[in-house]
């Protein structure tokens, strides 16, 4: 089968596995370590949990292992607190597999072929608090080297342990665009550096090409919306790390989609990312793979807000007025899910070349300068309010 047949056939086959009463605004330990509980107690032994130790708070951090073959693959999501989407996917993926064991001859074909380890929540305490750090306000992703934390320190501890040949390190980005087009980046990969030389070792080039069949699989359904993520080395990340240790990393960032602020569909295409991507593996079938598919996805761009307003009369209390657009930015992650959400201002003028998240159009309306200062934070309700524009609510299920 084709990766485009593949990775058809498991999108399709998604909402049937879709755990949906997870959600990134319940993507906590309490909730989602239960729910794998229970995953592990129905799969009839397919599916394994240990206790790797516990976060500075004492929340216990867990690998949940798959297959008996002597391919090792290691995936770990969430050690940034704020950024669920991948976990939410691998409690997705992990459903599939309890739901169809026994019944796809391909999935027992690839459990026979590696060996597979989750860590599906690396740093649970900045994920309660719904921060980047862990309790200590360390970056778990900085912390490689001085292995500080308690949870890089069980990172590295599993490492050694699993001596993985292929692992998965799966993240949320910054709202990008792909390259300098308008297009939002959906997702973004990377093979890491191993080094300030961007040396490729036969290791990078196998990342390399598992990242090139994730492209070619997904073209069909985001193409023209999957960018790369920045190559530059950074010797305290764990997957610059294990990179250099020999074990061939791949890094996926979820990124956004107009209209979806709980990334119903980038969870999606992580689910068949990593689906696809495991079957490869086992298979062999990603070394057949053009690393075209990879070279040529173009960097993260910054050409995407949250929010343009287009077609506004800006005026100065000078007498001068001028037609603008409005760039407004809803970071936080979360905020981009609240009912009120803060707006940040971040730029005022042509932005012709830019797209939004959203698009709302100003309809020559007036608004004093003195309302749009860079930088300056305000409820979203109140610069719409100014405008006298309504916007329609975001549809929580939207581009599922």
């Amino acid at each position: 089968m084709t990766p485009n047949a593949q990775a058809r056939q498991v999108s399709t086959q998604h909402e049937k596995y879709r755990l949906d009463h997870l959600h990134p605004d319940n993507c906590r330990h309490g909730v989602i370590i239960p729910e794998i509980q229970g995953l592990v107690r129905r799969s009839n032994g397919l599916l394994t949990m240990e206790d790797l130790g516990s976060s500075l708070e004492g929340r216990s951090i867990n690998l949940i292992r798959c297959g008996s073959g002597s391919r090792r693959v290691l995936l770990w999501s969430q050690m940034h607190g704020d950024e669920s989407t991948a976990t939410l996917a691998l409690c997705d993926l992990l459903n599939f597999f309890v739901e169809t064991a026994g019944e796809r001859g391909w999935v027992t074909n690839m459990f026979q072929a590696i060996s597979l380890a989750v860590i599906p929540l690396l740093n649970p305490d900045g994920a309660e608090s719904v921060m980047r750090q862990n309790a200590g306000q360390i970056d778990v992703n900085r912390d490689a080297r001085a292995l500080a934390s308690p949870e890089g320190r069980i990172l590295r501890e599993s490492h050694r342990a699993l001596r993985p040949a292929f692992a998965f390190n799966l993240h949320d980005q910054a709202l990008s665009s792909a390259g300098p087009t308008k297009k939002v980046a959906a997702l973004a990969l990377l093979a890491p550096a191993l080094d300030g030389g961007r040396s490729r070792p036969l290791s990078r080039v196998k990342a390399m090409r598992v990242c090139a069949f994730i492209a070619r699989a997904l073209h069909q359904f985001i193409g023209g919306h999957i960018a790369t993520y920045d190559d530059s080395y950074e010797p305290r990340a764990f997957g610059d790390r294990m990179q250099s240790w020999g074990t061939s990393t791949i890094l996926i960032e979820s990124g956004h989609w107009p209209g979806d602020p709980e990334k119903h569909l980038i969870r999606k295409m992580n689910y068949v990312a990593i689906l696809v991507a495991l079957r490869a593996i086992a298979e062999g079938t990603y070394q057949d793979i053009e690393l075209e598919h990879y070279s040529s996805l173009q960097a993260n761009g910054k050409q995407v807000y949250d929010l343009i307003i287009r077609n506004v009369n800006c005026t100065h209390v000078s007498g001068w007025s001028s037609r603008v657009d409005i760039a407004v930015s809803l970071e936080p992650e979360k905020n981009r899910r609240a009912k009120d959400p803060i707006a940040i201002i971040k730029e005022v003028g042509d932005l012709s070349t830019h797209a939004g998240l959203e698009t709302l159009d100003g309809s020559a309306r007036h608004v004093p300068q003195s309302l749009l200062v860079i930088e300056r934070q305000l409820p979203l309700a109140e610069l719409l309010d100014a405008l006298q524009l309504y916007r329609f609510p975001v549809h929580q299920k939207a581009a599922r």
